[in-house]
């Protein structure tokens, strides 16, 4: 075979492949450039600062109390009689409720008697001497000494039987007869106990911290041990005097007059010491504090998460009385506010 003949056409060849190396051969598939990283914005959620009522109250513990409360005794020994009365028995002021034994007391009124009858004979006789100018002045005298010391002991010993009857010193209800048919009554111990309920109130004391919050006419709320829910009420009497062994002052609150209670069952009466007819407030779990102790909250602007400090006040029921700091229509952060930084942007969750 003539080399020499295929020559050209082995070169042409040749050429064509070094061509081909030069340039590349067919071009292979590009690679792609790696997609930029997306942005994750931290989702909060945010309540809207409106105006709104705010109050604030303390509360203290009493007892309920009357003042016309009596222990009823016997002014003098004797022996019970009878007892008018049973316990729960409603009294009117003057009523006989007990009587003590009087028959020593009638004797000895009957010895005084005739003893006074004898002696007014005796003056009488004496004052006509007296009157015709015959007898002493001494004599006279005497005799009439003798009348008003006689009439001045019966007029006792009357009293005596008319205190053998014991009364009720006002109207209240027969709380306790401590006294029975035949045994002895004497001073010191009681014979009934007597209690008016139709003015009770509740006694208290109060923190002289408390001194410039509390006077009379404020209205309260009560609540008394063994009755549901609170009722409304006033302070009567505020304490003009501070108790220095504990630093408080003594207020009385009214009761209502149909309010079925009895002295001694414990009260705690709800004091308001701040009402606002509109301020701003927040849960005090969304105020938190800096290194500094400066405290703050986040708020949206726009779409950035902002550190916003604040100046609090008075804490009530959960909530915090915002002074300073925030506004109306301010959008302060109440969910995520503990994963976000000072002007980190953020996507707001759909209420």
């Amino acid at each position: 075979m003539n080399l020499t003949s295929h020559l050209p056409r082995v070169m042409a060849a040749l050429a064509l492949v070094v061509g081909m190396t030069q340039c590349g051969g067919p071009s292979a598939p590009a690679e792609e450039a790696p997609a930029a990283p997306t942005t994750r914005l931290t989702r909060v959620g945010v309540r809207t600062m409106e105006w709104a009522p705010f109050a604030h109250s303390f509360a203290v513990q009493g007892n309920v109390e009357t003042d016309r409360v009596a222990n009823i005794l016997a002014e003098f020994p004797g022996v019970v009689d009878a007892v008018l009365v049973e316990e729960g028995t409603q009294v009117a002021k003057g009523e006989a409720i007990l009587r003590i034994n009087t028959d020593v007391l009638q004797k000895q009124r009957a010895e005084l008697t005739t003893q006074l009858e004898l002696a007014q004979t005796l003056f009488e006789r004496q004052e006509r001497l007296w009157n015709k100018d015959i007898g002493s002045e001494v004599e006279y005298l005497q005799a009439r000494a003798g009348v008003e010391a006689l009439e001045r002991s019966l007029a006792t010993l009357d009293e005596q039987v008319d205190k053998a009857t014991i009364r009720a010193p006002f109207s209240g209800v027969v709380d306790r007869v401590f006294a029975n048919v035949g045994e002895m009554a004497s001073p010191p111990m009681p014979v009934v106990r007597v209690v008016d309920l139709s003015d009770l109130y509740i006694r208290a004391s109060v923190s002289d911290h408390y001194a410039g919050s509390v006077e009379k006419g404020q209205p309260v709320r009560i609540e008394v041990r063994g009755f549901e829910g609170d009722m409304p009420s006033q302070i009567r009497r505020v304490g003009q005097y501070i108790t220095a062994a504990n630093r408080t002052i003594d207020l009385t609150v009214d009761l209502p007059s149909d309010a079925k209670m009895l002295p001694n069952m414990v009260a705690t009466v709800h004091i308001t010491d701040l009402a606002l007819d509109s301020a701003l407030a927040l849960p005090t779990s969304l105020v938190q504090q800096d290194a500094q102790g400066q405290d703050f909250v986040y708020v949206v602007r726009g779409d950035v998460a902002k550190k916003q400090t604040v100046e609090a006040g008075t804490m009530s029921d959960g909530m915090l009385l915002i002074q300073s700091g925030l506004a109306p229509g301010d959008r302060v952060i109440d969910r995520g506010a503990a994963r976000v930084v000072d002007g980190e942007r953020v996507a707001l969750i759909e209420s």
